[in-house]
């Protein structure tokens, strides 16, 4: 197996001994990492210490893992075809290497993995005429895409959600048998699938709390960090009230609130973007047929029919209810607002006319830049961050999107502890 390359690491020259509490959890590295957060990036990672020997602990501050973003949202396991406004590449190379060692590394850290019984079959990419990109561009895009992916499947293998993704798109004249006329000229169908995350996160769940080397603490909300000399003093909440644990070795992988805990530990953090989506899953009174779609390239839609029966469905210029430069309001989940992103997309896809909404929920999108997925300077556009950020003890880890998460886990572990990647991965042209 090949040594793989370093996730980008910034460096921080900042450590400071503000004292110590009364009450504490004190954990060095060799027994325990203290990992906070317990979405996908957080239990993945517990997942790839445990594989290691290495024990760690969950802060956790839902009552559940896995019930945020990591749970609320569509499970596309993207292979770069919608990144087509970066035109480095760069975006769609992370894409791919995070699809083709995806399915292995989920597979090697949880006992059943059903594929099959729980991904949507390919989506197909309707052009939007009055998009940010036409089908000649987009379709020149995507035959690099496939030209990736097939380069790629030579060094980390072709398992792609049990399938293989080793399929060239096709473009199709005419509009999408499931659109409206006069939206769109043209349509692609790809490979490329999703998984239901609640399935997803019940086989992580299942993994992390089987696992004697993960001890899981629900309901405990990180509320500050302060450097200490042994490491870093987190200041926790929970139902037993204020709490204060030290511990040498901190893995941050908080999803919103990672920026502001990384200020505190480091005295310094990026800017982002916070956006909230909320996510929505109709269902009909008889099973309605219905392939994945997405449509390109701009503020539009998704959806995905799994095959329980359940859809999910997404209309951008409803379902994005909040953006600001910091996660400043709650993410509740708002009955109007599913009802109208579900009517939104089926004025677009008439066949969604009938459904009901049968569960809803919102969740944060983090990003970078200041402008919107309507234009082309979006950060959206462009989402290579996969990145580490630390100092000393202090681990902060940014797997970008869910496609990239559980390798980022993989690689920040293995350089954490000092071991190889348990996959193979690409060792050139994609920058860490």
């Amino acid at each position: 197996m090949r040594r793989a390359g370093s996730l980008t690491a910034v460096v921080s020259d900042r450590y400071e001994d503000k004292g110590k509490a009364a009450r504490t959890h004190p954990s060095r590295f060799d027994e325990e990492v203290v990992i906070i957060g317990g979405g996908l990036q957080g239990v993945t990672a517990a997942l790839a210490l445990a594989a290691r020997g290495v024990r760690s602990r969950i802060l956790e501050g839902r009552s559940e893992l896995l019930r945020g973003a990591s749970y609320r949202n569509e499970g596309k396991v993207h292979l770069g075809f919608v990144y087509a406004l970066d035109e480095s590449g760069v975006t769609a190379r992370k894409m791919v290497e995070g699809a083709l060692t995806f399915s292995d590394l989920i597979e090697g850290w949880c006992s059943e993995v059903d594929w099959h019984s729980n991904c949507s079959e390919g989506f197909d990419y309707c052009v939007v005429d009055s998009g940010l990109a036409d089908a000649t561009a987009l379709g020149a895009h995507y035959e690099q895409v496939s030209s990736m992916i097939e380069n790629a499947s030579g060094a980390l293998g072709d398992n792609y959600l049990g399938s293989s993704a080793r399929v060239e798109p096709v473009r199709h004249r005419g509009s999408h048998a499931l659109l409206a006329p006069g939206l769109s000229s043209d349509w692609f169908s790809t490979p490329e699938r999703s998984v239901d995350p609640r399935a997803l996160c019940a086989w992580l769940s299942a993994a992390a709390t089987a696992s004697p080397l993960v001890d899981v603490s629900t309901g405990v909300v990180v509320k500050g960090v302060v450097p200490i000399a042994s490491g870093f003093a987190l200041e926790t909440v929970s139902g037993a009230g204020l709490e204060r644990i030290e511990a040498e070795t901190v893995l941050n992988c908080s999803w919103e609130n990672r920026l502001e805990l990384d200020r505190q530990a480091l005295g310094k953090a990026p800017s982002a973007c916070y956006r909230i989506k909320h996510q929505v899953l109709a269902r009909g009174e008889t099973e309605v047929d219905l392939a994945p779609l997405t449509l390109v390239q701009g503020p539009y839609g998704d959806l995905v029919s799994w095959p329980n029966g359940d859809v999910y469905v997404s209309w951008y210029p409803v379902a994005r209810t909040f953006m600001g430069s910091s996660p400043s309001v709650g993410t509740e989940p708002d009955r109007d607002v599913a009802e109208a992103t579900l009517e939104g997309l089926a004025a677009i896809v008439p066949a969604l006319q009938g459904l009901e909404v049968v569960d809803h929920g919102a969740a944060w999108i983090v990003g970078e830049g200041e402008a919107d997925i309507d234009e082309t300077s979006s950060g959206l556009h462009a989402r290579r961050a996969a990145e580490i950020d630390r100092q000393g003890g202090w681990w902060s880890l940014n797997g970008g999107k869910l496609t990239t998460a559980p390798l980022a886990s993989e690689l920040c572990v293995a350089e954490l502890t000092g071991t190889e990647p348990k996959v193979a991965t690409l060792e050139s042209g994609l920058p860490r």
